[in-house]
């Protein structure tokens, strides 16, 4: 089965069950959804998304998302951001099919801090400062680091669809 309206919005549900509130921020408060660009792809196909922004409202191009580049904002209120990096699990499907990992979360899933002790820096080395390591003085590097922690702060605040895309990553 693929990534569809119908599924986000029982991701919902189970979320209101435990009180889990919309993420506030830019679009105002809505739930978090991360998935993969291939699931990015079923969803831009749902017959249930695309009726929905076709005859709600205003259909000119200013305020229809079929227009939007971006395709943020879901019907139910959603925001989704799709990533390459989002976690599939290879041939663990049925007939050997992918199964895509999708996140819906809400308020207070998660938290960051960021170390004061540690600040982000970047570090830059001069070509020819390795010594022995380049006789030829040809290397230079530049790289950065940082102090950060991320932790799950409550489990019932997230929730994770597992699902199959119609587009295959085999040989990708």
């Amino acid at each position: 089965m693929n990534l569809t309206l119908a599924e986000l919005r029982e991701a919902e549900r189970a979320l209101r069950r435990f009180n889990a509130k919309p993420i506030g921020g830019d679009g105002g408060n809505k739930y978090v959804v991360i998935t993969h660009t291939d699931a990015m792809s079923d969803l831009q196909g749902d017959a249930n998304i695309v009726s929905i922004w076709q005859y709600a409202g205003d259909r000119g191009m200013g305020s229809n998302q079929l227009f939007d580049t971006a395709f943020k904002d879901l019907p139910f209120g959603f925001r989704i951001f799709d990533t390459s990096r989002a976690r599939i699990y290879a041939s663990l499907g049925l007939s050997g099919c992918d199964v895509y990992s999708t996140m819906v979360l809400g308020e207070q899933f998660y938290g960051t801090v960021e170390f004061a002790s540690m600040p982000a820096k970047i570090i830059h080395k001069e070509r020819g400062s390795s010594g022995v390591s380049d006789p030829l003085d040809q290397v230079s590097t530049v790289g950065w680091k940082a102090s950060m922690g991320v932790a799950i702060l409550n489990d019932a605040l997230g929730v994770r669809i597992e699902h199959a895309s119609s587009v295959s990553t085999i040989g990708a």
